[in-house]
Formats: structure tokens, sequence, C-alpha cells
């Protein structure tokens, strides 16, 4: 090709054309992680409700345990964890409770929602529940951080 023009444009199509293809594998690939997910759920369920309970609940775990090593294993990552400081970023502060004993101030007590990252990027953040210094939490002497950007004294 001696045309710059046209040589630009082919070689854009041919990048392009590659990068469709690698966003179609994933895809498919996410696709049969998933698919095998739906297969254990299939299992457990032609199998009808387990008269011990317990067994039942352990079967949904290890579904549960084989979507996260498959999300793990494409790059997905769980964010938010109990005990860490709640960060904006990362946390969505749903409810505040006075610090236990040992706790610090915006430390992380539960998580209600999980939240996760990809590649670097926050998809959701995780909904918690946060410690904070103070009497009473529905009262005006919680003094809240800067979680949801309000504070109260």
């Amino acid at each position: 090709m001696s045309d710059p023009t046209a040589r630009l444009a082919y070689e854009h199509a041919r990048a392009l054309a590659a990068r469709d293809a690698a966003h179609q594998a994933l895809t498919e690939r996410l696709l049969l992680r998933f698919a095998d997910v739906l297969d254990s759920f299939d299992r457990l369920l032609a199998e009808g409700a387990a008269s011990d309970v317990e067994t039942y609940r352990r079967s949904l775990a290890l579904i549960a345990g084989q979507l996260e090593a498959a999300l793990a294993e494409e790059g997905m990552e769980e964010v938010g964890r109990v005990g860490e400081r709640a960060e904006p970023a990362t946390h969505h502060v749903t409810e505040v409770r006075p610090a236990p004993p040992g706790a610090g101030d915006d430390e992380v007590l539960g998580i209600v929602q999980r939240g996760y990252r990809y590649r670097g990027h926050v998809l959701r953040a995780a909904r918690v529940v946060v410690a904070v210094d103070g009497d009473t939490v529905n009262g005006d002497t919680v003094k809240r951080g800067t979680q949801q950007g309000t504070e109260r004294e």
C-alpha cells in the first residue's frame, strides 16, 4: 500500500478487529464459567431440598465459592472488609454505631453489601456499618467523619 491514509485505515481496522476478537473471547470465557456455576445450581436443585438444612447450606456455600473463584480469576476483587477504615472511594456508609471497645472511629464493623473492583476501577462501593466516636447514634452528639460528606455534633 503506497497511500499512507489507506495504510493507517487498514492498520486501524486490523487493531479494532483484534480487540473485538479478544473481547468476544473474554465474554465467551466468562459466560462458560457462569454456565458451570448454573450447572452446579441445577445439580443441587435436581437433588431436591435436603432433609439436612446444614448440608444444603454447605452445598450453597460451595457454589458461591465456585462463583467467587471464577470472578477472582478474571480479576474482580472484593472491596470492604470488617476492621478496615472506611474510605469514601470504596465504602458507602449505610449505618453508624457507637464504637465498641477497641474499635477506631470510621472502622468498618459490618458489611451490608459487598463492593467490587475490577482492574483498579471500583464497580460498586461496599455498603458498610461503621463505628463512630460519641455516646448516641441518633442524637446530636454523634460525630461522623467524611464518609458521606456530613458531620453532626
